[in-house]
């Protein structure tokens, strides 16, 4: 194989695959990245941790085909450090697992693997994947994942709970997460999609998709959701993960009728919990929240330490109610948002769950079970 690269795609290519490719695995060969040569220019590089693979298309003026897995993290380090605008890369013969790289004055040798012993990306039904395609603008997935992935178990035994589910009904596609104390839920519309899919796309995959996203200039991807995969695409960039196979609570009957509502800015109330936590910020320790008639008090208190006591003026009129909340819970919703934001918090019972909601978004919808009193 030799083959000519630019020295910066490559580099942004092995950026990308640094997402993926795992430094800790019982497969060795699951952290070396798979290079080989796809017709007279192009060039595919391959990452995986098993679990998930991505793979990244780039141009280049290939040579002399061929293949060969260099381990992901030494070469990255060395094309970082190589200052010419292209890179050669060759091996001595398709037998041989040694790979050399010129750049410049600079000449790097790589002992490999062959790549025979590269898992590669899954195989995937193309035919099928096709039919189950969704193209969608890329900043509504990348809020809808940010908004979510907090809200997502980490309890093994809840396994079906460890991942953002996502629900594909034609024109509506659906993100929600839960642990079993919160529930948070985006309805976004689609264009032109007779697509019918849904699955729970792991946590550690909906955060790698976010890092992808957040790397990536395109305005729109695609997303394909298969029996045991997801699959997103961006560009000339593959990623697929595995599903969580189980089935995903019934999520929108819990969700409460409210009737009684308060509005304040995020960034008020992300203020006023912050100065209520100085007391602790260990769990379990929840701060008390009492409406009252166009005041918020909250309040936490333990004996050892001391007690702290916040008044927040808002427009309320209902009756009082006194609840107590895990302060991160909120916070993590709150981050999510612009402190200009207006919240809508849905008041129920203190048993109950509460809503809280962006005045300017009506298909976001965050549900908190309060903490016994």
């Amino acid at each position: 194989m030799e083959v000519i690269l630019n020295r910066e795609t490559f580099l942004k290519s092995l950026q990308f695959l640094d997402l993926v490719v795992s430094s800790r695995t019982s497969l060795p060969i699951a952290s070396d990245v798979l290079i080989s040569t796809k017709d007279k220019d192009k060039c595919i590089l391959v990452g995986t941790d098993i679990e998930t693979a991505l793979s990244v298309e780039i141009g280049c003026k290939v040579v002399e085909n061929g293949e060969i897995c260099i381990p992901a993290e030494k070469l990255y380090n060395a094309v970082k450090e190589l200052s010419g605008e292209e890179v050669i890369l060759k091996t001595q013969d398709e037998k041989s697992p040694i790979a050399q790289m010129f750049c410049g004055k600079v000449k790097n040798t790589f002992i490999g693997q062959p790549a025979k012993n590269h898992p590669g990306m899954p195989q995937i039904d193309q035919k099928q994947a096709k039919s189950s395609q969704i193209q969608i603008n890329s900043d509504i997935v990348l809020d809808a994942f940010e908004k979510t992935i907090f809200a997502t178990s980490k309890e093994e035994t809840r396994y079906y709970l460890n991942g953002v589910y996502v629900n594909i009904q034609k024109d509506v596609i659906k993100f929600v997460s839960t642990d079993g104390r919160r529930l948070s839920y985006i309805t976004r519309t689609l264009e032109g999609s007779k697509v019918v899919a849904s699955g729970i796309i792991p946590t550690k995959s909906v955060d790698r998709s976010i890092d992808i996203l957040k790397k990536s200039d395109s305005e729109n991807c695609k997303i394909t959701l298969l029996q045991d995969y997801f699959i997103l695409e961006i560009d000339n960039l593959c990623f697929v993960s595995r599903l969580v196979q189980g089935e995903f609570p019934a999520y929108e009957q819990v969700i409460p009728k409210i009737t009684n509502t308060l509005k304040i800015k995020a960034g008020k109330l992300l203020k006023s919990i912050k100065q209520s936590s100085w007391v602790t910020t260990e769990k379990g320790f929840g701060i008390r929240f009492l409406f009252t008639k166009n005041l918020l008090k909250l309040s936490l208190a333990i004996e050892s330490v001391g007690i702290s006591e916040v008044e927040v003026d808002v427009e309320y009129d209902g009756k009082d109610v006194e609840v107590k909340f895990e302060p991160s819970y909120i916070l993590d919703m709150i981050s999510v948002l612009d402190e200009e934001t207006d919240l809508i918090i849905g008041i129920n019972e203190p048993h109950s769950p509460w809503t809280f909601q962006p005045a300017d978004d009506k298909d976001y919808l965050y549900i908190l079970m309060p903490m016994k009193l």
